[in-house]
């Protein structure tokens, strides 16, 4: 979704993008809504009659350079690695790949940092929220996120930045989640969250039974997506042109990368199956996936027994990773309290379905060893 911006803000964010880049003149600029965390912008810019097209993210006050810093690295590394289906992130005149704008610029909670990225082809058909595409394009997903984790596979990060791994994650929640319970109003979100905490929490402490920290030191690392749905990826085709929306990438284990693209891939968003994890879609995605990882000269190879085995756990792990980030996003912002109330009620749904369904879950995952 995208909306026209008004004249002033125009004016502003021409002057900003001057500043700091050489990109010619800038002639349309249009919000892209698509976005939570951060603020984006399609900027149309005309040099010697040919015109271009970026993207400007402003990112959210308080973001640390640090974790700009190893997004951007990664976004660099990609291409160096054969992945072409990145944006590339466009330098400013100085030579970085961000640029720190003043003060004034930084309305409500954004933004001390912008940078820009090339525009990639093709459509935006789905959301994170709607994200039902079709069998051919889920099998495409499935292999991309597959070659994604080949190309950067051994690449060690870069910069002081660093963020807990879901097994360490998890068990922060716990605190933060049974704190806001206590400290909530009377809003829908609020009185539903209160609900159903308990439950919430206990599951959580559940979860923390997979698998062990020992077990889950040797399973690969890599440098994860960490948000790898349909929202963001653009088609041509019917096939996967681009991938996109790298800021939430981080340090962590592939099969949890797996496990967070199966939530947001395989889980139904429709009335009467709301939560509910449409294991067809699980099946398909994971032999596309171990089908690209077992072709010669791919350094990973399938998952192995023990990622398999944690799977269930890190699909789990992976709906209390986005139902952290609704929870804290609501009482950090406080947006609109229905809209966030059903992405919770989602998630607990989720957690009933996985609960109920546990034992065939794990027997359909391990059958892909």
């Amino acid at each position: 979704m995208k909306a026209i911006i008004e004249s002033s803000l125009f004016e502003y964010l021409s002057d900003i993008v001057s500043q700091y880049y050489d990109l010619g003149k800038l002639i349309r600029v249009e919000r892209n809504e698509t976005g939570y965390v951060n603020i984006s912008y399609d900027l149309e810019t005309l040099r010697d009659g040919e015109s271009k097209q970026y993207i400007l993210r402003c990112y959210r006050k308080g973001t640390h350079e640090n974790k700009i810093k190893f997004e951007h690295a990664l976004m660099r590394e990609l291409p160096e690695r054969g992945f072409d289906l990145a944006p590339s992130v466009v330098v400013t005149k100085d030579g970085s790949t961000y640029a720190i704008v003043p003060e004034e610029f930084a309305e409500g909670n954004w933004a001390t940092s912008i940078a820009v990225f090339s525009y990639l082809p093709g459509e935006d058909r789905y959301s994170w929220d709607a994200p039902l595409c079709t069998s051919e394009e889920l099998t495409n997903a499935a292999e991309v996120l597959a070659l994604y984790h080949n190309a950067i596979f051994g690449w060690e990060g870069a910069g002081n930045w660093k963020k807990p791994r879901i097994i360490e994650q998890i068990s922060l929640m716990v605190k933060q989640w049974r704190a806001h319970a206590k400290n909530g109003g009377n809003s829908v979100f609020d009185l539903y969250f209160a609900e159903h905490s308990d439950y919430l929490l206990e599951t959580l402490k559940e979860s923390m039974h997979f698998p062990t920290r020992a077990v889950y030191d040797t399973l690969p690392h890599l440098a994860i997506h960490g948000d790898y749905h349909p929202g963001n990826l653009k088609f041509l085709n019917r096939k996967i042109s681009g991938l996109f929306d790298f800021d939430w990438a981080r340090m962590d284990t592939r099969c949890f990368d797996v496990g967070l693209a199966i939530f947001y891939f395989c889980t139904s968003w429709e009335v009467n199956s709301d939560g509910n994890l449409l294991v067809d879609r699980v099946e398909l995605f994971l032999d596309s996936y171990q089908k690209i990882e077992a072709e010669d000269g791919q350094e990973l190879g399938p998952l192995t027994s023990p990622e398999l085995e944690s799977l269930p756990h890190l699909i789990l792990a992976s709906n209390a990773y986005v139902l952290d980030w609704t929870i804290g996003e609501f009482y950090t912002t406080h947006p609109d309290a229905e809209k966030y109330a059903r992405y919770l009620q989602h998630g607990v749904r989720l957690m009933k379905w996985l609960g109920e369904n546990w034992t065939s879950l794990m027997d359909l995952v391990l059958t892909k060893r």
